[in-house]
């Protein structure tokens, strides 16, 4: 049983959960990881929080990683659909390449 609280002002197809995960980043596999912070997550897509600095566009591959509880690297891979400067972050919206396998989305919890 997960854990996480559905966000109630999602209108997507797809239940999304919110909740706080490390994790890190980069836009090409050879560029060098940053840290990001995961905010909320669904089997299709994730909401990231990355550095002010970046200025990502939409269409833009990511590839990211997280922890699950047994402290194993999920490795992810989404297309970027939106982003937006906040001023002291840049706030992404992502649709994962491949739909989260059940057991691997339960695992993060």
């Amino acid at each position: 049983m997960n854990n996480f609280k559905k966000s109630s002002e999602d209108k997507r197809s797809g239940d999304r959960f919110k909740l706080f995960l490390k994790g890190q980043y980069s836009c090409g596999q050879v560029s060098m990881k940053r840290e990001c912070t995961v905010l909320d997550i669904s089997i299709s897509g994730a909401c990231l929080k990355l550095s002010r600095d970046e200025d990502l566009t939409e269409g833009t591959l990511i590839y990211f990683e997280v922890l699950n509880r047994e402290m194993k690297r999920i490795p992810l891979e989404a297309r970027i659909v939106w982003s937006q400067n906040t001023g002291e972050s840049v706030l992404i919206g992502s649709r994962f390449i491949q739909a989260l396998d059940k057991d691997v989305f339960d695992s993060l919890a």
